[in-house]
């Protein structure tokens, strides 16, 4: 390929810059299309992460017990009584647990069978944090009747447009349970539009109160950490002050990246299939194992088919909604925490992105700029790739790659127009002083253009008009110039036809030599062609000439091969493609020596020429 002159960086620029903003423009319109694709990209690094077994571990003060199929097999009930669960909660107890999340709501409009038993083990323990489900809307804010048994008046206060609003209690649990919980939370869990859950609320306003989360709450209550230092900047961040004196690795305060409307991204463990920190709820209850759960935050839930509390996930097509809740109370108390780069990383990374293309586009010919710009791509999608294994860091992928890459496509479709353009203009400028084979030469190999030539067996054709000088002492300069015009164009056009190169004009003397083709001798015949051509047009000139009443038209053709230097030879202020050798003095002499209209031959050129009749 041509090197084709370096394109206007500024040219570049400007056209790319109205680029973005259409793209980014696009991309805003369409903008739900777009999230779900980024979505997609984020399923994709889980994925690939938990092939790779760099998942984030669970911390070690979890413990997870299941209300499973086993569990409702082994105790012959489809439905557990409240009494099985009054005695999970006691079991527990006993086990020395610091903090007990029921994630099971027992309503008051239920079966009241057991309800005092239940109550009962509630308050022995003193240490249950319990659910409500609210209905959670982002733009809609309603008052709401709560009882005071839900203590909302001990919440932060809390007012903003920029979270969740709980507009109305969908379910709750018993006011005595609700008397004696040691804290509640809300369990709403809302699945992306594609029906995938990969976010979970951390807090919605009741009220003008801060209601936490479920999994918040349990975290909060387990830590003894007080719900007023929770600090919700905006639907994009809260602030978890001082919390640092709890979770190794944080400075002093945990600040949690929110998706704008005060929902945390849950940064995902493993698989289903992969171990929880767990027990199934019916050998511990017939006391199968001896587990001391001192110290542990212990959270119970169902988890069984007849439960149905399933939504696919990331890395799971089905996967139980407790666990979830369960990964993101990990996430807090690990600082495992997602962090998405938000809008502004966006453009910063597709600015820095689209500069490097362009300067790239601007400086490298096609081969490089495309091999360049595409490894730069992708090698952003590596680093994305890598920050998501090794520092929790959520690059945006889909809004980056996709205006970088219309900038990409459209430097490209840039570079070619101009060296296309580039090339026509260089190629009908050198026409004029390149034979055609060798510009063909040239194009296909631009290492001919190197300083030194190689040496070679070529055939070396020297023409030269018979009694010229006469004729030029005698004759006007303007005719003179004609004939010589008129000589060495249909000359030079039978070398080429011949494929021959032109090397130079000599006065009235015509240099041009002749290569072999590939391993082939070729070089010889093709210059006693040209020469017997070259005879013939002359004969055809000295008839024009003669009914112009001219001088007497007749050229000599010397013709020899050997061995000489062809290429690239010269000074660097001035560099002629053209041979070197004693094959060239000879092909001077021999033409010398010969009669007008005759074509003279060298012994190897007799030899090669004889090979082919």
């Amino acid at each position: 390929m041509m090197r084709g002159r370096s394109i206007d960086i500024w040219m570049l620029a400007k056209t790319n810059a109205v680029n973005l903003l259409i793209i980014f423009s696009l991309m805003s319109f369409f903008s739900s299309s777009f999230d779900l694709l980024e979505l997609r990209t984020l399923d994709n690094r889980f994925r690939v992460r938990n092939i790779l077994k760099m998942n984030p571990v669970y911390h070690n003060a979890l413990i997870h017990i299941n209300i499973d199929n086993y569990s409702k097999q082994e105790s012959d009930q489809t439905l557990w009584p409240k009494s099985y669960y009054a005695k999970l909660i006691n079991t527990i107890s006993e086990r020395g647990a610091d903090v007990i999340v029921c994630d099971i709501m027992f309503v008051d409009w239920a079966d009241t069978t057991g309800n005092i038993t239940l109550i009962n083990s509630i308050v022995n323990s003193g240490n249950v944090v319990s659910p409500i489900l609210f209905e959670l809307n982002f733009n809609e804010k309603i008052q709401v009747g709560v009882s005071y048994e839900f203590g909302l008046e001990l919440y932060p206060n809390f007012e903003t447009d920029e979270f969740l609003n709980a507009n109305n209690i969908i379910a709750k649990p018993l006011l005595e349970i609700m008397d004696q919980s040691a804290g509640m939370g809300f369990v709403n869990v809302i699945p992306d539009p594609d029906g995938i859950l990969r976010r979970i609320p951390l807090i919605a306003q009741l009220n003008g109160k801060m209601i936490p989360s479920l999994f918040l709450q349990s975290v909060c209550t387990y830590f003894d950490y007080d719900l007023d230092k929770i600090i919700p900047v905006n639907g994009s961040l809260v602030i978890l002050k001082d919390f640092g004196e709890f979770v190794e690795g944080v400075d002093k305060d945990l600040r949690i990246p929110l998706d704008g409307t005060g929902n945390m991204l849950v940064n995902l463990s493993g698989t289903l299939t992969e171990n929880y920190p767990g027990f199934g709820a019916w050998d511990l209850l017939e006391e199968k194992y001896e587990t001391d759960f001192s110290s542990k935050l212990v959270i119970f839930a169902d988890i069984s088919s007849q439960g149905g509390d399933f939504s696919p996930t990331s890395l799971d097509n089905l996967f139980p909604r407790p666990y979830f809740m369960f990964n993101a109370a990990s996430n807090l108390m690990e600082n495992s925490i997602l962090y998405p780069l938000g809008f502004q990383y966006t453009i910063l990374f597709t600015l820095l992105l689209s500069i490097l293309i362009i300067i790239i586009c601007s400086r490298f010919n096609m081969v490089c700029f495309t091999g360049t710009g595409i490894v730069s791509i992708f090698g952003y999608l590596i680093i994305a790739y890598i920050m998501f294994f090794l520092m929790d860091w959520v690059f945006p992928i889909i809004p980056v790659l996709i205006p970088t890459g219309f900038v990409f496509l459209l430097s490209v479709i840039q570079k070619y127009v101009h060296d296309e353009k580039y090339r026509t203009v260089i190629e009908s400028s050198l026409e004029s002083y390149l034979s055609p084979v060798l510009m063909e030469k040239i194009k296909g190999d631009l290492d001919i253009l190197k300083i030194g030539g190689e040496r070679k067996r070529i055939t070396v054709l020297f023409s030269d008009i018979v009694n010229f000088t006469g004729f030029s002492d005698e004759a006007d300069p303007q005719e003179v110039q004609e004939v010589l015009e008129r000589y060495f164009k249909e000359m030079t056009a039978t070398v080429f036809n011949e494929k021959g190169i032109v090397d130079k004009y000599m006065g009235d003397g015509i240099l041009a030599f002749f290569e072999n083709i590939a391993d082939e001798v070729t070089s010889a015949p093709a210059a006693v062609r040209c020469a017997l051509s070259m005879q013939v047009n002359a004969a055809e000139l000295d008839e024009i000439y003669k009914k112009q009443n001219r001088f007497p038209f007749a050229i000599r053709v010397g013709i020899a091969t050997g061995y000489a230097k062809v290429g690239n030879i010269g000074p660097v202020e001035k560099i002629d493609y053209t041979i070197i050798g004693s094959v060239v003095n000879l092909a001077s002499r021999i033409q010398g020596a010969g009669n007008s209209g005759e074509v003279i031959i060298d012994k190897n050129t007799h030899f090669f020429v004889t090979l082919f009749i």
